[in-house]
């Protein structure tokens, strides 16, 4: 096999760092044989090495992981088994891996399953006022001699769990936000020193449509936890509070700078980087469509590189002549991605909505260079995340947009440019790209790629909102294989299941296989020229055949 590329997946003995080479930890761990499907046998091993964990894979969101799958070998996986648990309609949340088990989520359940079977440890649903679990990570942290091994996963009503990972057991749960109703959990967690940084976003950006209250009263956050407790440590607020009259009885401020991305973590300089969305109406504030440098100790501002400073969007901007639309109205290019760390330690990588990458010193916030990919939208652009190795940097662009007020006809924008791009790290130069197409109806379509990119060894990773999960030579962006994930079919528990729309979570690479998220509603995500919508399905694919 080839060796990784990255060496930098493993940021020092942090509990959600992911081994990285030489060691490969899951090729030498002994699993005792499970039954397909149905119940386990045994418990959870929860000192079983830990393969892949949260939204970008480790603390600097590379979405690079160490495995034996390369281009010599990539087209050989196939399909182990597929877990799609009824009532769900989508499928949401990056799976914290282990050599023995992995965590998924689907609708307000979270599940320990055999990694190799797929038979169940475990599952936990949330109670008294839960949402369902977002398209964030679930983080594992090991235990030690006085904390149980923990699993962590936020909610669409802003609750932060904390899970035993061995039995299930609630350990504890904690509400972030300000505005219960309005704050949710949508980006991945990170943890570091006994702490879970946790990303807050706000539902108003739509919400605002059918509240009586003018437009608009909340912001984002970043909450620091204490990881035992689940005390909050402290919080950084992206604006004031919302007491500026702009309109009467149609807008306040200032509000929005949701954090809808997972941050990243830079244990050198004890700092976090966090990417912040437009606010909702004026006033316009410094903190909007920008990256963030916080201290993780206090929630300081180190700096700010704001990348545009006159973008104010809400969903009443979709209503013609509504006076709840910020004056004059904004793009809705917010930075949804996460912000990467460099494998150098003094780069920032960062793409927002408006199709833009940027590369930015992560010392001072300074802009070392911007690449414009491509025209942008309110769907992206650069939507759920990009990936990285040694060279460049893959980003995913999709140019589609939608009228989120009212669900409207979703098209791509005129001039759009979708595709995949890989870029110099150093320069910015766009070194290839590509732009596959699929055929719906007899005509040929372009495939969206809004999912958050993979990479390992010298493969990339891409699932398209066609239901198709693709991989790529990063030498030059040749395809290798492909799978079509929306399709009906049985589970391996018996139950009806089927696949569609591929988005947020992308394609996870887990050691000698791959997992794949298949089905997504939000935006109009029915099955279409370039959507295939709904679906439950967890696809579960390795190198090695499973009996």
């Amino acid at each position: 096999m080839l060796l990784p590329l990255l060496f930098a997946c493993s940021d020092g003995n942090d509990n959600n760092t992911v081994m990285a080479e030489p060691d490969l930890p899951f090729l030498d761990y002994v699993a005792n044989p499970q039954p397909r499907g149905g119940q386990c046998t045994e418990e959870v091993d929860v000192s079983a090495p830990l393969i892949v964990n949260g939204f970008g894979f480790n603390h600097r969101n590379s979405r690079n992981v160490a495995s034996v799958i390369d281009s010599s070998n990539v087209h050989e996986l196939t399909l182990n088994y597929r877990f799609s648990p009824a009532n769900a309609n989508e499928k949401r949340g990056v799976p914290a891996v282990t050599a023995q088990a992995l965590f998924p989520t689907s609708g307000r359940s979270l599940y320990a399953l055999n990694r190799l079977s797929g038979c169940e440890y475990w599952s936990y649903t949330n109670a008294d006022g839960g949402g369902n679990f977002r398209s964030g990570s679930i983080l594992f942290v090991p235990g030690d001699a006085e904390t149980p091994a923990t699993l962590y996963a936020g909610d669409f009503n802003g609750f932060v769990y904390a899970l035993h990972a061995a039995t299930g057991e609630l350990l504890w749960r904690t509400r972030v936000g300000t505005i219960n109703f309005l704050h949710f959990v949508t980006g991945g967690m990170q943890y570091h020193d006994g702490k879970l940084f946790v990303p807050v976003s706000s539902k108003e950006v739509l919400a605002t449509l059918a509240l009586p209250s003018a437009c608009c009263r909340s912001h984002g956050m970043l909450v620091a936890l204490d990881a035992t407790s689940g005390e909050t440590l402290w919080e950084y607020h992206t604006t004031a509070e919302a007491t500026e009259v702009v309109f009467p009885d149609q807008r306040i401020g200032p509000n929005g700078a949701s954090v809808w991305a997972t941050p990243a973590v830079d244990p050198g300089r004890n700092a976090l980087y966090i990417g912040t969305a437009q606010n909702y109406t004026e006033p316009l504030t410094a903190t909007s469509d920008a990256i963030i440098s916080l201290d993780m100790d206090t929630g300081d501002v180190n700096w700010i590189f704001q990348a545009r400073s006159d973008d104010a969007w809400n969903g009443n901007c979709s209503v013609p002549d509504s006076l709840r639309c910020a004056d004059p109205e904004g793009y809705d290019f917010d930075f949804g991605a996460a912000p990467i760390v460099l494998e150098d330690g003094a780069t920032i990588i960062a793409g927002d909505k408006g199709g833009i990458v940027y590369s930015i010193a992560a010392d001072t916030g300074a802009l070392n260079w911007s690449t414009r990919v491509s025209l942008g939208s309110t769907l992206g652009g650069i939507h759920w995340g990009m990936a990285v190795d040694e060279r460049r940097v893959y980003v995913a662009a999709t140019d589609f947009s939608i009228a989120k007020a009212t669900g409207g006809i979703a098209d791509l924008v005129e001039g759009a440019r979708p595709g995949i791009y890989a870029l110099d790290l150093q320069s910015g130069v766009v070194e290839w790209e590509i732009h596959p197409t699929h055929t719906y109806e007899g005509l040929t379509s372009p495939s969206l790629f809004s999912a958050s990119l993979s990479v390992s060894n010298d493969v990339l990773f891409a699932g398209s909102l066609d239901g198709v999960a693709r991989a790529f030579s990063t030498a030059d962006g040749a395809e290798l294989w492909s799978l079509d994930t929306a399709e009906a079919f049985t589970d391996i528990n018996g139950v009806p299941g089927n696949g569609g729309t591929i988005d947020s979570v992308g394609v996870v690479v887990a050691g000698d296989g791959i997992l794949v998220n298949s089905g997504y509603t939000t935006f109009q995500g029915v099955d279409g020229r370039y959507q295939r919508g709904a679906g439950n399905a967890l696809y579960v694919l390795s190198l090695t055949p499973r009996p």
